[in-house]
């Protein structure tokens, strides 16, 4: 049989070949081998000695298996798949029977199949990974039918559901929602620029949500051919990404660098950018005046490209330096323009960075500061002589409101005399009992020794109490021209002594206090004796000024309670003076039951020159004058508070440390 040439053929085809001798019937157990080709052996692992004349039933080789007879008989018919355990291979067996001769073709499969299988795994991983990707990707053929698409691409175009293999773009557009009409007519327009192009194209596409809201794709086709020569068509790739989201943030970027750019140049001040090698990274208008050169001219020169050698050194060894320590530096630097201008610039250089942390040169802001110069050294010439007529004002302002408070002083010398005349009224009347009762004494004869000495104890100590009266009223007249330290619970002391008598005349009731933390001391205490522990309590300022102010407030209080009891007789008049201290300060208040002072009054009470007494009888400066002295001499507070009483002006001095 194999000395034909059909036999020499098959004999050298790479497929494997066995030959049988049948007894015609369909029991192949008994059929005898005849021949075997070289593929078969090789393929098989066989040997042909071992085969030739061997029943199938009787063949040990391991490809022979006990089902194989069966198997055959299956293979007359189709193509049958034989895996071989043993071997762990796989074959195709065809079988070929006619009368007594059987043919049996065989094939190793494993080399395909695995490649198959291989191919089929990938073809799986490949699908699994453009439908878990979020871009659109489509594959038609040379008519524009889809052939494949994953996953993103049937949901934007609400396609999940249909069948969507073999069908065009007008086909497809029929399958969904009508809101994707325009797309894929524009899409269908669009791969047919690409195929007309030849080359891989890119634009944006319009694809719209369900509801309408728009959206933009980025879109890459690829055009396939047969030929190189491209007149083939084969197919086309489509890739398509959605960036609305990303146009939405560069149009923002766009708007917001607009903007920044048009700050950035509108600015008077330079600003500049310079790489790490020193080369300029960009600057603004006013600095393109002066490099004398655009900013696309002077990108990627240095500072030795436009200006002179020994302005650039300086320049770049500022630069050096603020790279080197990291920080913020500013220095003053004279700087010529190119039209011959000379400025003095204050140029503040720092580093900046890149949004990942990474250092990428110095940025620089230089303010024009010639004219403020000019004003400093011109403000420097003034204030080397402001000093001194500042000095020269202050006094002439000092003497000015001395004679204004001298005036004052006279103005209340009336007051300070009647209260003298009530304070002397009594002592005055003792004295003339004395003289009277000496001479009584003198007729009865019980003049002695022992007698006269008493007379002139008592005497002599009303006259000293009398005479400490005149001291204290010709202290208050002696102008001060300079601030001392002085004890403020003792002035108020000798004010209220003057004028405790001339109250008591009038009918008022007065009642000084002193607060000393827990103790609380009467009128008698306190002017007599003066226990309060806070009476080393010292201020600085003017002492006679103060005490004028004082007296002012003091002769106001009584003036308030006379005008009130005038329209009402029944009211008890009071005035009282409380003095104590809060932490580091002394506080002083002087109370009446008079009228509450109005609002209108209230806003221009310290005013100068205004009063609400009758014509002659105020000079409007009183209060005025006391603010004056108070906040302007010696850093104090002065203010009134109405309340449900009355009216009680406060001062609050702080405590000069000893």
């Amino acid at each position: 049989m194999l000395n034909s040439l059909m036999g020499q053929i098959i004999q050298k085809a790479y497929f494997g070949c066995v030959f049988f001798k049948t007894d015609g019937s369909s029991n192949f157990e008994s059929a005898v081998v005849a021949d075997v080709n070289d593929s078969f052996l090789e393929i098989t692992g066989c040997i042909k000695d071992q085969m030739l004349n061997k029943r199938l039933g009787e063949l040990s080789c391991p490809f022979f298996t006990s089902d194989f007879p069966i198997l055959v008989k299956d293979a007359l018919t189709t193509k049958v798949y034989h895996f071989v355990p043993s071997f762990g291979r796989g074959f195709h067996v065809e079988a070929v029977a006619s009368g007594t001769e059987l043919a049996i073709i065989v094939r190793d499969d494993t080399s395909m199949r695995t490649a198959y299988e291989t191919l089929k795994q990938k073809q799986e991983q490949l699908k699994t990974l453009i439908n878990a990707t979020p871009d659109l990707i489509c594959f038609k053929d040379s008519k524009g039918r889809w052939l494949e698409a994953n996953r993103s691409n049937l949901e934007i175009f609400s396609l999940q559901n249909v069948d969507f293999v073999g069908k065009d773009e007008l086909e497809l557009a029929e399958s969904t929602l009508p809101v994707y009409r325009e797309s894929f007519l524009w899409c269908a327009d669009s791969d047919e620029r690409t195929w007309q192009s030849g080359v891989m194209s890119r634009e944006e596409e319009l694809i719209p949500k369900p509801d309408g809201t728009p959206r933009i794709f980025d879109v890459i086709k690829v055009p396939l051919y047969y030929d190189e020569e491209k007149t083939k068509r084969k197919g086309i790739v489509v890739l398509g990404r959605d960036i609305t989201e990303q146009k939405m943030i560069q149009d923002e970027i766009n708007r917001q660098s607009g903007l920044i750019n048009s700050l950035f140049n509108a600015i008077d001040d330079l600003v500049f950018f310079k790489g790490t090698d020193g080369r300029y990274m960009g600057c603004n208008k006013a600095f393109e005046e002066l490099a004398g050169m655009s900013q696309s001219e002077l990108m990627g020169k240095t500072d030795h490209d436009i200006f002179e050698k020994s302005v650039a050194d300086e320049y770049v060894a500022n630069d050096r330096v603020t790279l080197a320590i990291m920080q913020k530096r500013q220095n003053e630097e004279w700087v010529q323009f190119k039209d011959g201008r000379k400025r003095l610039m204050l140029t503040v250089k720092f580093p900046f960075c890149g949004a990942d942390g990474e250092l990428k040169g110095v940025m620089g802001i230089c303010r024009d500061i010639t004219e403020l110069h000019k004003k400093t050294l011109e403000l420097q010439n003034i204030n080397s002589t402001l000093h001194e007529t500042i000095q020269k004002e202050t006094e002439k302002n000092r003497k000015y409101e001395q004679m204004i408070f001298n005036q004052k002083k006279l103005a209340d010398l009336g007051n300070m005399v009647s209260a003298i005349a009530h304070h002397w009224r009594q002592p005055l009347n003792a004295l003339g009992l004395y003289v009277q009762d000496i001479s009584q004494t003198h007729r009865d004869g019980l003049l002695d020794s022992e007698y006269i000495n008493g007379f002139e104890t008592t005497c002599m100590s009303i006259i000293c109490g009398l005479s400490s009266t005149i001291d204290n009223f010709g202290d208050f007249f002696k102008p001060e021209s300079k601030l001392i330290t002085f004890n403020v619970m003792l002035e108020v002391r000798d004010i209220l002594k003057i004028y405790e008598a001339k109250m008591a005349y009038l009918g008022i009731t007065f009642r000084a206090s002193c607060v000393c933390g827990d103790n609380f001391m009467d009128c008698g205490e306190y002017v007599d004796q003066l226990r309060c522990r806070y009476n080393e309590a010292r201020v600085e300022g003017y002492r006679d000024e103060f005490k004028q102010g004082f007296i002012n407030i003091l002769q106001n209080a009584v003036d308030a309670v006379q005008e009130e009891f005038e329209s009402n007789e029944c009211l008890e008049k009071i005035i009282s003076v409380s003095i104590g201290m809060k932490e580091d300060r002394i506080e002083i208040g002087i109370f009446n039951n008079g009228k509450p002072i109005p609002a209108y009054v209230a806003e221009r009470i310290f005013h100068p020159y205004f009063t609400t007494k009758g014509e002659g009888k105020g000079t409007g400066i009183g209060l005025y004058l006391t603010k004056n002295i108070v906040e302007n001499y010696m850093n104090g507070r002065i203010f009134f508070e109405n309340t449900e009483n009355g009216v009680c002006f406060f001062i609050s001095l702080p405590v000069k440390p000893a």
